[in-house]
């Protein structure tokens, strides 16, 4: 079977419409990593921590303790009333919420101020129970905790969802393969956008 030949004029379209998507990734990745690395300096009623997982042993893996840290940052210094712990509990021998409540605790949390959520596998999951929470609970503002490349698409779902006042403070926490993280956000924001 015979491939159709590309012309030199389906070539030249192709060519900048592969630069034209590169712009478009590379500017998109640059606005999400300068909005993830500047943290929101006020206050708000609730901090929201995004999961990640949770070792054999129960203790917190890095990427989450990072997150955690964050929020707990946020709880100690008065800029956040409660904390919304949200993960899921799929592979994990704890969930992933009931994981963050207990070390929040043992870091000198009140258990009255933390809400464990452990049937947020997703960020879109989480977004939609803190929704849900929210009916009842009347949060004015929010703070989203998570890697910094993952904070624009957590506001957005948030606001998208119905919930305005929401900011984002990130992880202080660094990885080698936060790069790939922040790359792989410009994919999942437009399945975002387009999906829910």
């Amino acid at each position: 079977m015979a491939f159709p030949k590309i012309t030199h004029g389906k070539r030249r379209k192709i060519k900048w419409l592969l630069y034209f998507l590169g712009l478009w990734a590379s500017l998109h990745c640059a606005y999400v990593a300068y909005d993830g690395l500047h943290d929101y300096p006020g206050k708000a009623d609730v901090a929201i921590i995004l999961g990640n997982p949770v070792f054999e042993d129960g203790s917190l893996s890095p990427w989450l303790k990072g997150r955690v840290e964050a929020a707990l940052e946020l709880y100690k210094t008065g800029r956040v009333k409660m904390i919304f712990a949200s993960g899921g509990s799929k592979g994990s021998p704890i969930p992933e919420g009931d994981a963050m409540k207990k070390y929040l605790i043992d870091k000198g949390v009140s258990s009255k101020d933390i809400i464990a959520d452990n049937h947020g596998e997703n960020s879109y999951l989480t977004a939609k129970d803190f929704i849900t929470l929210n009916d009842s609970l009347h949060f004015s503002s929010a703070i989203v905790v998570s890697s910094f490349y993952h904070i624009t698409r957590c506001k957005y779902i948030i606001k998208k969802l119905g919930f305005k006042n929401v900011e984002g403070f990130a992880s202080h926490h660094y990885f080698s393969n936060d790069a790939y993280g922040l790359f792989r956000e410009f994919f999942a924001f437009y399945k975002y956008m387009l999906w829910y």
